[in-house]
């Protein structure tokens, strides 16, 4: 009996270990204190790696849509797009002084008093201050520009020469200068009729160099036809198919009132990159009065 007696002591001792630790386990259970704090030391021992990176990268891409509108503002003046249509005739008057000139717009090309000095581009994107801006290169390689508003065929413009030209295009700063009223030019072509007599007569006209190059054995006049895509306001374009039936040439006419230019196309690939020979005639004779070879 004796010998038993460490035996029993044994398994006493581990039955009050269990059973404490039974008692541990169900006061956690039931005390919603110390529940709460384990599951507040899991919660902030989970990892926070992803809310980090999320928050990161709505940081990223704040900062970046901030330096982009940033750069958009910096670089471009203006957001809407030019779309005056210049191309033309205009007669140009000073609000001030009413002094007047003509203009024509052709292509990139343009004469001032009907004499071709210049060279001009049209910005694609409006400025800031709603201007469509043109820039023009004389044949001295002088910089000015036209700042252009309006509609349809009546214009204001004002003009950026010298120190003006360079502070507008520095820092986009509007000049306080006179005010040039551009109307466009009203004559027009009122058939294909009236477009072919003119072409007969200059080429009728002796006193004319370009009379010595037609052979009128190969000429008829219902040979012409309106090139509708290219004939509109002041301008008519006709095509003119030669009599054997194989290819044919071009002619542009562009009225200024008094006078007509007209732009010869030799050969049906040559319009519109390839003008040949540019002319500008009095209408009331067919005078030839300035010229100018263009295959040169």
């Amino acid at each position: 009996m004796k010998s038993y007696s460490w035996m029993i002591s044994a398994i006493l001792a581990a039955m009050v270990v269990a059973g404490c630790g039974k008692e541990e386990k169900a006061q956690t259970e039931d005390n919603p204190e110390v529940k709460q704090d384990e599951k507040q030391d899991e919660k902030q021992s989970e990892p926070v790696e992803a809310e980090d990176e999320e928050t990161t990268s709505d940081e990223s891409a704040t900062a970046e849509q901030e330096e982009k509108s940033e750069d958009e503002e910096a670089t471009s003046d203006g957001v809407e797009e030019a779309s005056l249509d210049i191309s033309g005739s205009w007669v140009a008057k000073g609000k001030d002084d009413g002094v007047k000139s003509k203009w024509f717009f052709n292509n990139g090309e343009l004469a001032v008093n009907e004499k071709y000095e210049y060279v001009y581009k049209v910005e694609k994107y409006k400025d800031r201050h709603g201007y469509t801006v043109v820039k023009i290169i004389r044949d001295d390689n002088n910089m000015t520009a036209l700042l252009l508003k309006g509609e349809g065929d009546s214009l204001e413009a004002l003009t950026l020469e010298d120190d003006s030209f360079d502070q507008y295009f520095a820092d986009g700063t509007v000049p306080d200068g006179q005010v040039i009223e551009f109307q466009r030019d009203g004559a027009a072509w009122d058939s294909k009729d009236e477009a072919v007599d003119l072409w007969e007569l200059v080429h009728k006209n002796k006193a004319n160099e370009v009379s010595k190059n037609i052979f009128w054995e190969n000429y008829e006049r219902d040979l012409w036809e309106v090139v509708e895509e290219g004939t509109s306001g002041d301008s008519m374009l006709l095509h003119f198919s030669n009599i054997s039936g194989a290819g044919g040439s071009f002619t542009k006419f562009v009225s200024h009132g008094d006078r007509v230019e007209i732009t010869e196309y030799n050969g049906n690939a040559s319009y519109p990159q390839n003008p040949s020979v540019r002319y500008t005639v009095e209408r009331a004779d067919g005078k030839v009065v300035e010229m100018k070879n263009l295959t040169q």
